[in-house]
């Protein structure tokens, strides 16, 4: 996943699995690796160690999901990954834990939207693991200061997407890995199933 500055043409932050974090500010055309501080987290804190496929106690930290940036904290970026949600505000030469487990019991970051509404409001799908029952979408308009589940559902799969309407923000949506839509028309009123049919697993999801 990628995400551009609001404020800097040709700077973009991308999130890459088991990867961690890469910086261009030419448009693409280099890159540098933004994980060296995420590594050194992990060192640091057992809390933020985990291996799953190597022998690398980092590799949570570096299973990186999503990024996002906001006009509301232009120098910003925002990873969503294995072990949760963090936020650089120096493109990437430190990162700050968010620390959501505060908030919620799920600490597995599949993805975080930046609402187009509201440049304060975001969006983080947490669940357990990758191939979970359960997790929440939770909600913070205040740059990810303070949180709250924003949905009202019980999925039966990990939570990937989250997508917010571009012309109505009471509409939300999100998927769960397992062909599972739910989306609200009332601001987190109340939630729909969308039964979708036939699908094994969602990754991703868009809305016009």
């Amino acid at each position: 996943r990628m995400t551009a500055h609001p404020n800097k043409p040709g700077w973009i932050h991308a999130a890459l699995e088991i990867a961690g974090v890469l910086r261009s500010i030419d448009g693409g055309h280099s890159w540098s690796d933004c994980s060296d501080p995420l590594i050194a987290m992990s060192e640091q804190q057992a809390e933020l160690q985990s291996k799953i496929v190597c022998d690398m106690a980092a590799e949570g930290m570096l299973d990186g999901h999503a990024v996002c940036a906001s006009s509301a904290h232009p120098d910003s970026v925002l990873l969503a990954c294995r072990m949760g949600v963090f936020r650089s505000d120096d493109g990437g030469a430190h990162w700050t834990n968010l620390h959501l487990e505060r908030f919620s019991p799920f600490h597995y970051a599949r993805d975080i939207l930046v609402s187009p509404h509201d440049p304060a409001t975001l969006y983080a799908c947490l669940s357990i693991a990758s191939t979970s029952k359960n997790g929440a979408l939770m909600r913070s308009t205040d740059f990810g200061a303070s949180w709250e589940r924003f949905d009202r559902v019980q999925p039966h799969g990990t939570l990937m997407a989250v997508r917010q309407h571009r012309s109505d923000p009471k509409q939300v949506y999100i998927a769960a890995r397992y062909g599972e839509v739910f989306g609200t028309l009332d601001g987190g009123q109340s939630w729909q199933d969308l039964h979708v049919t036939d699908t094994q697993h969602i990754y991703g999801m868009a809305c016009a």
